[in-house]
């Protein structure tokens, strides 16, 4: 009952997409929509002959959402998020510098709250709701499987940016806190860069109750 999990980096600053594969049941988790991996992605599904159960978004911001709309009608497949990210997600943008491209409208067909369950065959994954970077920023964690999909609370040697609108410096320290509660050998797979564990980041520590 393995997990695969394959990273799809796409649009000006190199967001991950991740596609986590069941090899049993073919089901697929997607988990971020950047922009340019809707080809590599749909691509990487047929040669699994895999489905895609849903499209998980950790977050609003432009660049982990830009091919969600190409992502759900290309493998109809439901899009989730936070409810928090409601209003941003119906206007999208960032308020950090002008786009040179639009960024569409997207409508989730279902809301993730704090311990909902996303199921993926046999496996299943916890709703962890990590404001901080972002109000309604969620990571989906599996502890048998030791595996966190973390968008962008959590990279290695550091952590998301707290120094934009809607971002909070206590928060992040309080959703740190509970990530370096988590064991140290849980994979994480951030929202950019390469994947790490939370035992490989000491600096975490400090973050421990």
């Amino acid at each position: 009952m393995a997990l695969t999990v394959e990273t799809f980096a796409g649009g000006p600053i190199d967001t991950n997409a991740y596609l986590v594969f069941d090899d049993d049941s073919k089901q697929i988790l997607i988990i971020d929509a950047p922009l340019d991996v809707d080809e590599p992605l749909a691509n990487r599904v047929s040669e699994l002959g895999g489905e895609v159960v849903l499209v998980v978004l950790t977050h609003a911001h432009w660049d982990h959402i830009g091919t969600t709309n190409t992502l759900h009608n290309e493998f109809s497949a439901p899009v989730a998020a936070h409810p928090l990210q409601e209003s941003r997600l119906a206007e999208p943008g960032s308020s950090v510098m002008p786009l040179p491209f639009e960024i569409q409208a997207v409508y989730p067909d279902r809301w993730l709250h704090e311990g909902d369950r996303v199921p993926l065959g046999a496996h299943e994954f916890v709703v962890m709701h990590l404001p901080g970077h972002d109000p309604g920023h969620i990571a989906l964690y599996s502890e048998p499987d030791r595996l966190l999909l973390s968008g962008d609370v959590l990279f290695p040697n550091g952590h998301g940016r707290i120094d934009i609108p809607g971002a909070s410096e206590s928060d992040m320290a309080a959703s740190l806190t509970r990530l370096a509660a988590l064991p140290g050998d849980v994979v994480v797979y951030p929202g950019h860069g390469l994947p790490t564990t939370i035992g490989a980041e000491p600096w975490l520590q400090g973050f421990k109750g």
